[in-house]
């Protein structure tokens, strides 16, 4: 069964984005940006990163092309003032006009080299400026390449390799109604200490007619029988039984056609390389589960290759329909139906490497 009911809007997009914009902020929300100013760049836009940047160097250099420009003015280097004498030595060489203090000021915060345009030992504050500006070069250089070192090794970039199942489906697994859903990472560098969890988004209504808008119901996961925890050497398929703990525990394949929910599953992780944390995320609304079907098998195997495993990432989901009571879990559990007459989808009987490998559907690689 195939839920084809009306699709909400999402809060989190499938891809992982948060789908919530926030509306009436305090109007002292650019300041706190501004105290924060380095995490604001790192999360902004490489557009918006590199325009502040930019912006900041040619600010700079204009601010400081008119403090030389007063010192230049001041002292009667230009060309044109009052005081304007050739014969004597000026502050600093070819300094004569607005647009050599321009130059003059970019070729010392760029520290580029002076060449016949260079200061002199006749104005100390000459001295004291330049010994100004070229902190401030350095400031502004070293704070651009550490945004941009930290941008780069965001472990968003890592995020973006690992994959969900585009549905998730329900069937049983071990005689119990189980949701699955797969998710698998492209790397061959592992997520060390990956764990997944779940939360399902519905409106409540509580005895005493409180509405709850996307309600956080929380949903334990298993990846087979190690907990929340998953070893992402391969594609694992994550589990969760719907039991009377479970907000799936009432809900039927009829209901499904007809409900609105949405299931936000995360996964937290270290990146082996850099030992940042890495956060993947996505959602399935009620309309991408598939009553019914179970995954197909995807890892196989090669026999001359010294049992190497392989992934074929292309039946990453694919599904096949499979018999499973229409009923939700909790009228299953009512009737009291012995977990040894619902019978699951036989799995492969497996009692040595060699039967893997002599198995007709592995012998096709």
């Amino acid at each position: 069964i195939v839920n084809y009911s009306k699709t909400h809007k999402r809060s989190l997009y499938k891809a992982g984005q948060c789908n919530v914009r926030k509306k009436h902020a305090p109007k002292y929300e650019w300041l706190l940006h501004m105290q924060d100013i380095f995490t604001s760049l790192v999360e902004s836009r490489w557009r918006w990163t590199l325009l502040v940047f930019s912006c900041s160097f040619l600010i700079t250099w204009f601010l400081f092309g008119v403090l030389w420009w007063i010192v230049a003015h001041e002292h009667g280097d230009l060309i044109g003032s009052d005081m304007y004498d050739p014969n004597r030595e000026p502050c600093v060489t070819l300094m004569n006009d607005f647009i050599s203090c321009f130059l003059f000021s970019l070729e010392t915060q760029y520290s580029t080299g002076y060449g016949s345009r260079s200061p002199t030992t006749e104005c100390p504050e000459a001295i004291i400026l330049l010994i100004i500006q070229s902190i401030f070069g350095i400031l502004i250089q070293s704070t651009m390449a550490g945004i941009v070192f930290a941008k780069l090794s965001r472990p968003k970039a890592r995020s973006q390799h690992i994959i969900f199942s585009k549905k998730a489906v329900i069937c049983l697994r071990d005689g119990y109604m189980s949701l699955l859903f797969r998710v698998g990472d492209f790397r061959k560098s592992h997520i060390v200490g990956a764990t997944v969890r779940a939360w399902l988004l519905q409106h409540r209504i509580t005895p005493e007619g409180e509405v709850l808008p996307h309600y956080q119901h929380s949903m334990q996961l298993n990846v087979d029988n190690g907990g929340s925890d998953a070893f992402l050497i391969w594609p694992s398929t994550i589990l969760h039984k719907i039991d009377h703990h479970s907000p799936l525990y009432n809900i039927s394949a009829t209901d499904l056609l007809g409900t609105n929910f949405q299931i936000v599953v995360v996964l937290n992780g270290t990146v082996e390389a850099t030992g940042q944390t890495t956060e993947a995320r996505t959602s399935y609304m009620a309309s991408q589960i598939l009553w019914g079907h179970r995954f197909k098998q995807l890892i196989k195997y090669y026999r001359k290759r010294r049992y190497d495993f392989a992934v074929d990432y292309s039946r990453f989901d694919e599904t096949f329909k499979v018999d499973t009571p229409l009923c939700s879990a909790r009228d299953l559990n009512q009737w009291n139906v012995p977990r040894s007459t619902i019978t699951p989808e036989p799995s492969l009987p497996v009692t040595s490497k060699e039967e893997i490998f002599d198995d007709p559907a592995y012998k096709t690689l």
